[in-house]
């Protein structure tokens, strides 16, 4: 093969990985700690208390939105939906679960005014809207919450 034939085909290499990488690199949120989310489900007190009851919840949470630099009062804040690795209680051999909280988002600029573009937001707030347990690794990646 040519050297310009390999230079072709290192670059086809690249921009197919670019293809397959980029997307899962703007999907990843960041984790949080399970501190971090525990106000939305205080928010919820009975099923806060049935969940802890009946499952070993992990110290972490898995954010499926983080707010990039170019968002000067958001820049790394993050945004449900939250997936939190768990298991039964009951039965330490069963497989982990997946417990997924979902949100609705407010933002609001700088005068505490409701404003519907992120770029122009302040800071934000989040609603528990729903709760949702699945099989850990159950597609699509980021679960698709229900909406009002």
């Amino acid at each position: 093969m040519t050297h310009d034939g390999l230079v072709r085909m290192g670059i086809r290499t690249i921009a197919s990985l670019v293809t397959v990488l980029l997307p899962a690199v703007c999907l990843a949120g960041g984790s949080v700690s399970l501190g971090e989310v525990d106000p939305l489900l205080r928010q919820a007190p009975a099923i806060r208390d049935f969940l802890l009851s009946s499952l070993e919840l992990d110290d972490t949470a898995m954010a499926a939105v983080r707010f990039g630099s170019h968002l000067p009062h958001l820049g790394g804040a993050r945004m449900g939906p939250y997936m939190i690795r768990a298991r039964p209680k009951a039965s330490k051999d069963t497989s982990p679960l997946e417990l997924v909280l979902c949100t609705d988002v407010r933002f609001f600029d700088e005068a505490g005014h409701v404003v519907e573009d992120e770029t122009r937001a302040a800071r934000l707030e989040e609603k528990l809207s729903a709760v949702m347990i699945r099989e850990m690794g159950s597609l699509p990646p980021i679960p698709n919450c229900p909406t009002k």
